[in-house]
């Protein structure tokens, strides 16, 4: 079995896409960190119950791990591991929505691989013109959900992610990741059929 580390936002949800056209047929499932304090997973500042309702959609199974706000390493770790270590099927694999950032993906094959997992990255330097298309031919939407604040004058929580923004992005005084990697920005997936009336 094989766990993706799931934050609700796009860079996750196309590892999904292109780990199942690679592995069809493995058995997955999604972990989630979240702040106890505020049922929300912090950066993306998406609430669990969105989480939940996503993971219904895939009809994956959704494995949560609550942390204390301004959660050190340390303890993050120690969650995530003991969230690993007490499935019901072994783990193998590790999925990770890294697209560039080789520092954070070298952190994340040391200190997993001395857990004992394998470590995936299937988006790992795609061409961001291979992966726009995912987005918009599968039933999901995709919005900003939030913006770090130097940005918000040319950013705005809630607009959609697509081809438009990021020529949008090439346009603007500053340089900005496309894919929001250093940061600038993060994302939230909506699937089409969920009915966000209900939590």
């Amino acid at each position: 079995m094989d766990i993706l580390f799931w934050s609700g936002g796009k860079d996750a949800y196309l590892a999904l896409r292109f780990y199942r056209q690679e592995h069809p047929g493995r058995e997955l499932r999604l972990l989630t960190t979240y702040e106890e304090e505020t049922d929300m997973v912090p950066h993306q500042l998406i609430p669990i119950s969105h989480i939940r309702r996503q993971a219904a959609s895939l009809e994956v199974e959704l494995i949560r791990v609550p942390l204390p706000s301004a959660c050190p390493n340390e303890k993050y770790l120690e969650e995530v591991e003991r969230a690993l270590k007490t499935q019901s099927v072994p783990v193998e694999s590790l999925i990770f929505g890294d697209w560039h950032l080789r520092d954070i993906r070298r952190w994340r094959e040391e200190v997993f691989g001395e857990m004992g997992y394998n470590c995936l990255f299937p988006i790992w330097e795609k061409n961001i013109h291979e992966l726009l298309p995912v987005l918009q031919l599968n039933p999901v939407d995709v919005t900003i959900s939030a913006v770090r604040e130097q940005y918000q004058s040319f950013i705005r929580v809630g607009e959609p992610f697509d081809q438009s923004f990021v020529v949008q992005l090439q346009h603007l005084p500053e340089e900005i990741d496309p894919m929001g990697e250093q940061g600038e920005f993060h994302t939230k997936v909506t699937f089409r059929e969920l009915n966000e009336e209900n939590p």
